[in-house]
């Protein structure tokens, strides 16, 4: 990533849940980067106490003057020391909730933050044991938008791969815009600003396509490239995704029709290919699934129809998406 500054933000708090404003998660970011040395693969050995930071506030009034910004310095001091981390074990019914800064100071005429960060939360911070994502503070911190702060660091968890397939529930929550109930709404207040932002101020170039269940949109496939540079992976995934959005715009009738075609590839038993046709859930994700086949977007190790079916049929309620874990 050249000479940028590259922070890494732990899963457990990228999957996590936050409460930070646009001013307290550059904050946040800076603390980050000031642990990155810290950050290991063994927790265990970390030695647990409370910290001290300092943060110049350039760093979080980025291109901004702060002798312009005092009530808004005073918001943060106000606000960040009640502001918390939830973290969600759901598989293990584990919650945690920690309030990450317990203390502030800022003076004017110094120009510093002199935070403290509590220790139970430290652990977190440091642990990369269970995967990361990893980005450029500069692009992170131009984001103007609250939106876009917490959507591009999950943009760039999958820059290698080239797609992040989500469903719309889930994005909605995970930006924090459960109040657009309606799609249209949310498209447009949300994640249209949001895309276009992180387009024009950062590295990546995204591109979304909808695909939907019935009438209504259900996954948003994001297509992820970094400028200059495009992946094998995602040239596969632009590939799938045309062929995603093709199928969102057929009838039932007609996806059948594009199933039954595309069965005569595979050795599905009978029982299991009037599963597929008859269920609208079942046929969504066989088509999804054949073209990521088709086009190599998957390593198949066994047959095509195993690799499927494996997926299909694991559940006997039918396919789900794929869970969430705060880890």
């Amino acid at each position: 990533m050249n000479d940028e500054i590259v922070i890494r933000e732990p899963l457990t708090l990228l999957l996590g849940r936050s409460e930070f404003s646009l001013h307290e998660r550059r904050l946040y970011w800076n603390i980050l980067k000031a642990l990155k040395g810290e950050q290991t693969f063994d927790v265990k050995s970390y030695r647990v106490e409370d910290r001290q930071f300092r943060i110049h506030y350039s760093d979080v009034f980025v291109g901004e003057n702060s002798h312009a910004q005092t009530n808004v310095i005073l918001k943060i001091l106000d606000r960040v020391t009640s502001r918390k981390i939830k973290i969600f074990d759901q598989d293990r019914g584990k919650y945690t909730f920690i309030v990450p800064i317990p203390y502030i100071h800022y003076e004017s005429h110094k120009g510093y933050f002199d935070i403290v960060v509590n220790s139970m939360v430290l652990p977190y911070f440091i642990d990369l044991s269970k995967g990361y994502s990893q980005y450029e503070l500069s692009a992170a911190v131009s984001l103007s938008s609250e939106y876009s702060q917490l959507l591009f660091p999950r943009l760039t968890r999958f820059i290698d791969t080239g797609l992040w397939r989500v469903e719309v529930t889930e994005l909605r929550e995970l930006l924090n815009a459960q109040k657009y109930v309606r799609y249209s709404n949310f498209k447009q207040m949300v994640l249209s600003n949001a895309i276009s932002e992180i387009n024009r101020k950062t590295y990546l170039d995204i591109v979304i396509t909808e695909q939907k269940e019935g009438r209504a949109v259900k996954w948003i496939n994001f297509i992820i490239r970094r400028k200059g540079k495009t992946s094998p992976k995602a040239t596969y995934y632009a590939l799938v995704n045309k062929d995603l959005q093709k199928a969102s715009e057929l009838s039932f009738a007609d996806k059948q029709k594009k199933a039954e075609e595309f069965l005569y590839n595979y050795q599905f038993t009978d029982s299991q290919k009037k599963t597929i046709l008859s269920s609208e859930q079942y046929l969504n994700e066989f088509l999804r699934l054949d073209s990521m086949v088709t086009h190599g977007a998957v390593t198949v190790a066994t047959t095509p129809t195993r690799y499927i079916a494996g997926i299909l049929f694991k559940d006997p309620s039918g396919p789900k998406s794929k869970k969430r874990k705060s880890n």
